[in-house]
């Protein structure tokens, strides 16, 4: 540890810094993941995109979060840290673009192989890393597998209450 309290880049390479990184990377995923459900949700039904637009759209609706988030993590990264981004603030974001990088291929791929008929996967996919991500965080209590399962029907009944506005919004 330095004296100002900051990790030193040799601290860093232990289990806490992983389970950083991995907590950052899945919380991106997540971000990801339930935007790109309220855009896919959104997409006007009926409405006559080629497939390769439909699955673009995806795509860079994935990316353009992405970066949004690199802009907004970096300058408020540097204002933290005095103008400065430093290795920690480059590895979170290494890590949060890795898991909204995944999240964003995974959640087009179905539209590029099948058009508008893998929209409905793509959404599946989607809510299925939610509801197994918030099985996995109840099972880390320790919560039963019953209360884990309830939890995760809650969660997926908030996701879908909240798709289920932005679909009256119609946009």
């Amino acid at each position: 540890m330095e004296q100002s309290g900051m990790p030193t880049t040799i601290e860093l390479d232990t289990d806490e810094h992983r389970r950083e990184w991995l907590r950052e990377s899945v919380t991106m995923a997540l971000y990801v993941s339930l935007s790109l459900l309220a855009v896919l949700v959104a997409l006007p039904p009926g409405q006559q995109l080629s497939e390769t637009d439909l699955a673009l759209t995806v795509l860079v609706t994935s990316i353009a979060l992405l970066f949004a988030h690199a802009v907004a993590f970096r300058l408020s990264s540097r204002l933290v840290n005095k103008g400065l981004l430093d290795d920690v603030g480059r590895k979170l974001l290494a890590a949060q673009l890795a898991g909204g990088l995944a999240t964003a291929v995974i959640a087009s791929a179905p539209v590029f192989l099948l058009g508008s008929a893998g929209i409905r996967i793509s959404e599946f996919l989607l809510l299925a890393f939610v509801a197994v991500t918030g099985y996995r965080a109840a099972r880390s209590v320790p919560a039963s597998r019953t209360r884990s399962l309830a939890y995760v029907g809650v969660l997926v009944l908030v996701v879908l209450a909240v798709l289920f506005v932005k679909s009256l919004v119609g946009h």
